[in-house]
């Protein structure tokens, strides 16, 4: 990461390798925090953590299962009318999809890994608009393929489970996600919304396509649920002890021991993402990974359930359009996060 800074292929990155079994770690810090390079990047600069905001996400819905505010089995049109009969691309009837296959991306919700229409796009990276506004651009499409049959990784099934939790407890989501999880943490320096968090800088990289959140000021509207948190590595690091000590987090339980066995579990046995993780076996270990990419912000954590070894990289990318160097150092951080 160091030597990609000195080549501009990144701006910043913050960067942790750490295990339960010892104390908790410091960031490495490396680089700055725009492209400009004259403020370099502290322990307390927010990088968006793109897509490894899915794990954060499926915990806090745990969570919530605990408290018997939602359940995984339950049809979605229960909280979400648009969802009570909905309907195939060919116009077939189909039953409606649960919780657990919004999590583990079997709902048939359309996938930005394949090809989007305008209005898909938009209800998912339009962020001027509401949650509330992306749900019902969502809920206008036909699913993709009937519920439980098919894995298609999808963000707009995370804004779906976003928009389900503010219906079963009445809260925003940040509001949510700060309750739920950031508090029995002390996580705080995580948000969907950093530009409201007084004095913390947020990285930034080069120019993209789209428009970074935390650019768009007071016109940021849109919490992408499983795409657009905020957080420091340090954070993170928070979120990942508890997750490697079995739900427990400076000897108090975050997460009862059945729940935690759940969240790690695999709901699906044909596919190795499961409750918001991708969950894969090196030797007899069973290892929790993400990756998350909304460029210019990248992230990667990693946690190794047996060992308790947990990793966390976050940076910003100099040239998002650049496929070919982007490509390379992604290979590089997932051969560093896998041991290699």
């Amino acid at each position: 990461m160091a030597k990609a800074i000195e080549t501009r292929t990144v701006v910043g990155a913050q960067i942790i390798e750490g295990s339960t079994i010892r104390p908790a770690v410091k960031s490495i810090n490396l680089g700055f925090t725009s492209p400009d390079r004259q403020d370099p990047v502290t322990q307390d600069t927010l990088f968006c953590i793109a897509s490894c905001s899915k794990p954060l996400i499926s915990c806090m819905v745990f969570r919530l299962l605990e408290q018997r505010y939602l359940n995984l089995n339950t049809p979605i049109g229960q909280w979400l009318p648009a969802y009570s009969k909905p309907r195939l691309l060919d116009g077939t009837p189909t039953p409606p999809p649960t919780l657990k296959q919004l999590l583990a991306h079997r709902a048939g919700i359309y996938s930005q890994k394949e090809k989007m229409t305008a209005q898909q796009l938009r209800a998912i990276r339009d962020f001027r608009i509401t949650l509330s506004q992306s749900v019902n651009l969502i809920a206008q499409q036909p699913l993709q393929s009937r519920p439980g049959t098919h894995y298609a990784y999808s963000g707009a099934g995370y804004c779906l489970i976003g928009a389900i939790a503010e219906k079963a407890t009445q809260q925003p989501i940040d509001a949510l996600l700060d309750a739920q999880l950031c508090k029995p943490l002390a996580m705080s320096s995580t948000t969907f919304f950093p530009d409201l968090r007084t004095g913390k800088s947020v990285a930034t990289g080069g120019p993209s396509r789209m428009k970074a959140p935390h650019l768009l000021g007071e016109s940021l509207k849109l919490p992408l649920v499983g795409g657009s948190i905020h957080s420091t590595a340090e954070d993170l690091q928070r979120f990942a002890r508890m997750i490697a000590d079995r739900g427990m987090f400076n000897n108090a339980p975050v997460l009862a021991p059945t729940t935690w066995s759940h969240y790690t579990s695999l709901p699906y046995t044909t596919q190795r993402y499961g409750y918001g993780w991708t969950r894969t076996m090196q030797g007899d270990a069973v290892v929790l990974s993400h990756n998350g990419s909304l460029p210019p912000s990248q992230a990667a954590i990693s946690i190794n359930l047996r060992t308790r070894q947990y990793k966390i990289a976050l940076w910003t990318l100099a040239e998002p359009g650049n496929s070919r160097a982007t490509s390379t150092l992604r290979a590089q951080v997932s051969q560093a996060l896998n041991g290699k």
